[in-house]
């Protein structure tokens, strides 16, 4: 089985540091990146059940920070 990930590498205001965003739908990850001091989204396609499990927690732990 194969599943495709977005990321999106963004700055955050105040920070030396620059965060990574994930998402499992290409729409959001267009919208999320539409914004100011964000990167184009980069595919992920993958195959591993492992590598799936961590993005999938990945698109998460996103989804819960951008709910905040």
């Amino acid at each position: 089985m194969s599943k495709t990930f977005y990321s999106v590498i963004y700055a955050v205001w105040g920070a030396n540091n620059k965060k990574e965003a994930w998402f499992n739908n290409k729409q959001a990850a267009n919208n999320f990146a539409n914004h100011d001091y964000k990167d184009a989204p980069v595919m992920h396609n993958v195959k591993n059940p492992e590598t799936i499990k961590k993005y999938d927690e990945l698109v998460a732990m996103t989804a819960y920070e951008l709910a905040q």
